[in-house]
């Protein structure tokens, strides 16, 4: 497992435990020192106080490491499209909804990245629920603004409960986050792309605090990205 407790967080955790032990166990030891049972009591205490820092490193490390086993790209259907629909982003573009398609660009290179991606169009939500069209015409890339989105298939966060916020709490310093694509006449998930990160834990956030609080995301493998994994594009028949 990956632990993340450094030299400095446990020499923390080292002043920490010494203050247990001077401001809490020594003081009820001798509050309780005419009871033959007070170390009964005072143990325990002793025990689950001292343990916490350790405990909680080991509780983030291995939940960590057991999330981390679902993280990645899995597709369970692999579709053919002409495009699709990248709710990823939404735009606040002023143009009228109009079928009529504008110029967007025809210089050579950005041409070629596009037909090099082999997809006919894509469509970008616009925050009024709008989509934003784009797509290859033989002279260059066109747009048109349409009061919908046609595409079937829609690549979006799995979680997005606002406009900027992409991570869903899922325990004690760990959030999970990612992409799915949607069959939208079906509802029906065809691709996810998980991720996992963690965040340090309070010993060791207690002196990084003023330059960030460090996350570390799953180690995953090299492979073939969200949307591209899930699509084959038609014009590449």
């Amino acid at each position: 497992m990956n632990y993340q407790i450094g030299i400095v967080g446990a020499g923390i955790i080292a002043v920490y435990s010494a203050l247990v032990l001077l401001l809490i166990v020594w003081p009820l030891g001798k509050l309780l020192k005419r009871f033959s049972w007070r170390w009964r009591v005072i143990g325990p205490v002793a025990f689950v106080l001292l343990a916490a820092p350790w405990a909680e490193e080991y509780w983030i490390a291995r939940n960590f490491e057991l999330a981390c086993k679902d993280a990645g790209v899995h597709v369970y259907k692999r579709v053919e499209v002409e495009g699709f629909v990248d709710a990823t982003g939404t735009s606040s573009r002023p143009e009228k909804s109009s079928a009529e398609p504008k110029l967007l660009y025809n210089d050579a290179p950005r041409l070629l990245e596009w037909d090099r991606d082999g997809y006919g169009f894509k469509e970008y939500l616009l925050s009024d629920g709008r989509a934003w069209h784009v797509e290859r015409h033989p002279d260059g890339v066109y747009y048109t603004v349409l009061n919908r989105p046609t595409a079937r298939y829609h690549y979006k966060y799995a979680y997005h409960p606002t406009p900027y916020k992409q991570e869903e709490r899922i325990g004690w310093k760990l959030e999970k986050l990612g992409t799915i694509v949607v069959d939208s006449e079906t509802g029906e998930i065809i691709a996810r792309d998980t991720q996992y990160r963690r965040t340090i834990n309070i010993a060791e956030g207690s002196w990084r605090l003023f330059w960030g609080l460090a996350q570390t995301y799953c180690d995953l493998a090299p492979t073939e990205r969200l949307p591209r994994a899930a699509f084959k594009p038609l014009t590449h028949n």
